[in-house]
């Protein structure tokens, strides 16, 4: 099994991007991504309050991550040195799982943070990772409560482009599927070009759908309904945004920023006066 190691400022990238592919319930955009980013490089310097282990994929970048902030409390019998931290993200990439990369990693932070002084250790359970943590001495306790307050927010949709649920899933889609190629040892513009080659499979169905649908092959007739054309161009629409997200990080920005182009090259400009055209 890969030895872990204690993460360093130029782990940050692949640390946030395991937390927001496999951890958030909806994944970072790009601007997110990049202040997470330079945030935990920051806090994993000396001094800093980010304690992490990794685990290298032996095709390169971080298989896995256990992530904690450490915090001072009030001195008490049971953490007498004033010392907290909560564990803030342990994640594995799917195709490394199994093999107690995670376990390996946790254990090797919590034993870091012990040997600091560390005695009160807080994390958020999922059912899936609970038999993990409760190996490691972790129990429920019924009297934690929860309270976040955020600022009114629009949850409307964007001026162009889907809307804002339907990219986290694209998003959440891409980095799944660029996490599993990279564990077969895809290099990048390998998996585009896959990517792309799957968005020319998805039209040529949408094609053959029409095809059935008018009934222009005599062999088969009419196949299919106009139903199935709509659901195949909608499988091309899906796979042409998550081929966009895995060329871009700033996908959702540059469809808007050329859809904009779009709009003005073939729509007529709307008039802003209050004048009625006769």
């Amino acid at each position: 099994m890969t030895t872990p190691r204690r993460a360093t400022p130029a782990d940050a990238e692949g640390i946030t991007r395991l937390r927001s592919e496999l951890i958030l319930s909806r994944p970072l955009d790009s601007n997110w991504l990049s202040l997470c980013r330079d945030q935990l490089a920051e806090r994993l310097q000396p001094g800093g309050d980010a304690r992490a282990y990794v685990v290298d994929a032996p095709e390169g970048g971080v298989a896995t991550c256990a992530l904690a902030l450490a915090s001072p409390v009030l001195p008490a019998p049971r953490y007498p040195k004033g010392l907290s931290a909560r564990i803030q993200a342990v994640a594995t990439c799917p195709g490394h799982r199994r093999r107690g990369y995670a376990r390996a990693a946790l254990t090797a932070l919590l034993n870091d943070l012990e040997q600091e002084g560390v005695t009160l250790f807080e994390l958020h359970a999922s059912d899936e990772s609970r038999p993990l943590y409760e190996g490691l001495g972790f129990v429920s306790d019924p009297a934690l409560m929860r309270r976040t307050a955020l600022p009114p927010q629009s949850h409307g949709r964007h001026r162009y482009g889907a809307a804002t649920d339907d990219w986290d899933t694209i998003l959440r889609l891409a980095g799944t599927f660029s996490c599993l190629d990279t564990e077969n040892g895809l290099a990048p513009e390998e998996q585009w070009t896959l990517q792309v080659l799957k968005l020319a499979e998805e039209v040529g169905e949408a094609a053959q759908a029409v095809i059935g649908a008018r009934g222009t092959n005599p062999r088969k007739g009419h196949s299919h309904t106009w139903t199935d054309v709509q659901d195949e161009v909608a499988d091309a629409v899906i796979t042409g945004m998550v081929a966009l997200a895995r060329l871009r990080p700033d996908a959702r920005e540059y469809l808007s920023a050329v859809l904009a182009r779009k709009a003005v090259k073939f729509l007529p400009a709307q008039d802003s006066s209050d004048e009625v055209l006769r």
